[in-house]
């Protein structure tokens, strides 16, 4: 156990947030300038375990959890405090605050600003139009966000519904724009039967728009037209943007070759660290400078270099160098995570349980990939493909084929997730654009196995409960060229996976 002199910073830590939090009239949890919990409807909890401080927060819906460093700052009604995700390697800010603050204030007032102005902008634009539910006002019921201006515009029985981002929202934002739009327009769909709405446009900051039209390129034209104009407030003319110059992401595949002989040339020192053990899996880094070992998807050391490589051990945060004087403290850390980390535990809320879970579940099905339907071949199956596009990197949960060679792209998620399509989507249209090219033979994917020339198939593997309402109803508008397959597993997958429902979404 820590010492009182280890637990005492964060003890003291812990008393300061809570008496803080204490003295707010109604406080909010806000992270990446979205509030993620009203407190006053919440539970939360911040407790010290294992010299750390965590704070859980939960409610029927949802729950999170967060490793608290430090206060980043604070004035009369918000506190800000670095935290990190589970697994994470980067800290961030979330920040405690009295609901209706200054900043939220000066938030919404830039946000009716903006709205203004895209409506002006609008009228301009399309003169004869008339501009009805301009909102960006927050409607959780229907997953409505406050990050986006969204409204419709008829003239006579023919209308379309348009959503607009200002760029001075968050990154995550960007990211969930064409889901958003989406679940916006089929609403209006369902609800108004005098307009026929067969158009979506969207205004989006310049920086976002590529990922948006890659995306809305693969959308069913039969279904809607979608039109994406680059726009900033203040500007003149929005500018259009042509979807026939995106769908195609020139993609980079890390070589598997590199991995595989990284793996090789490090033999003598896994067998020296691990001996027989069978339950820590090996991955190579993208680069084929690393290895990650992992018990259960957590990482619990690293190998790096090549000619003089060096081991670290625990969690990625608080990591140290395996040396002659820490090797009992390695041995101790690799029984406590096999002791806590496996089924059935009653500490679930103990970090070395809960950490890195869709790798948890990734782990699982690398042993046979067929739990999720016996068409997967169990033969090759690759975790944590990267696969970078221009500047940006992306991650596939797994890579497989089916029996008859056709690529299978998995994509994973423990908890609710409004925007799992559309990143499912990211990562199919990647593997597409490799697979017409020819990359993975030339990467070392596959060896022996002609691959068939069919679209991949894409996965969302989800437990059956934690699908997002909205899921079906955005793959709907996906072009029925993607096959996609939903697989709804138990919620106690970690006693062993098993299929609830799997069905192909039709469209």
């Amino acid at each position: 156990m820590p010492s009182s002199a280890d637990t005492g910073p964060w003890v003291a830590l812990q008393k300061e947030i809570e008496s803080f939090v204490q003295g707010l009239s109604h406080p909010i949890l806000v992270e990446n300038d979205a509030q993620l919990f009203d407190l006053t409807a919440a539970n939360w909890r911040l407790s010290v375990e294992f010299g750390k401080l965590i704070l859980n927060v939960w409610n029927s819906g949802r729950s999170i959890a967060r490793r608290v460093e430090d206060v980043a700052h604070c004035d009369h009604d918000r506190l800000g405090v670095y935290v990190r995700k589970p697994g994470g390697r980067e800290a961030s800010i979330v920040e405690f605050r009295e609901s209706g603050s200054g900043e939220a204030r000066a938030r919404t007032a830039g946000r009716a600003a903006y709205r203004r102005q895209l409506l002006a902008r609008l009228q301009h634009e399309y003169p004869g139009w008339k501009f009805q539910r301009v909102s960006n006002r927050s409607d959780r019921e229907h997953s409505f966000s406050a990050w986006y201006t969204r409204g419709i515009a008829t003239q006579g029985r023919t209308g379309w519904a348009f959503l607009g981002l200002s760029e001075e929202e968050a990154v995550a934002a960007a990211d969930d724009v064409l889901a958003f739009a989406l679940i916006w327009l089929d609403w209006l769909r369902s609800r108004t039967d005098r307009v026929v709405m067969t158009q979506l446009k969207l205004f989006l900051p310049p920086g976002a728009v590529a990922t948006i039209a890659h995306r809305a390129a693969y959308l069913n034209p039969r279904a809607l037209k979608v039109e994406i104009f680059a726009w900033r407030a203040g500007e003149a003319s929005p500018s259009p943007v042509d979807l026939r110059d995106y769908g195609n992401v020139e993609t980079r595949l890390a070589p598997r070759r590199q991995a595989d002989l990284l793996i090789a040339r490090h033999q003598a020192r896994l067998r020296e660290l691990l001996g027989d053990s069978g339950d820590v899996t090996v991955m190579p880094d993208p680069a084929g400078k690393s290895l990650s070992l992992r018990l259960a998807g957590l990482e619990v050391a690293r190998i790096e270099g090549l000619t003089a490589p060096r081991v670290f051990f625990g969690l990625a945060e608080s990591s140290r160098r395996l040396q002659e004087s820490t090797h009992n403290d390695f041995r101790d850390f690799l029984r406590e995570v096999r002791r806590v980390r496996r089924a059935g535990r009653p500490e679930p809320e103990h970090e070395y349980y809960r950490l890195q879970s869709e790798r948890w579940l990734e782990s699982l099905l690398l042993k046979d990939i067929s739990r999720l339907d016996p068409a997967l071949s169990p033969e090759y199956v690759y975790p944590q493909v990267p696969a970078f596009a221009a500047a940006d990197r992306g991650v596939i949960d797994i890579l497989a084929t089916t029996r008859g060679a056709r690529l299978a792209v998995v994509e994973l998620k423990v908890q609710e997730e409004i925007n799992l399509p559309l990143q499912g989507l990211d990562y199919w249209l990647r593997v597409k654009w490799l697979l017409n090219q020819g990359k993975f033979r030339e990467s070392g994917y596959f060896p022996g196995r002609e691959l068939s020339g069919q679209a991949p198939l894409l996965y969302l593997v989800s437990p059956a409960f934690r699908f997002h309402s909205t899921t079906e109803r955005l793959l709907r508008y996906f072009d029925p060229g993607i096959q996609v397959v939903l697989v709804g597993i138990n919620d106690s997958w970690r006693e062993g996976v098993k299929v609830l429902f799997r069905r192909e979404v039709g469209r």
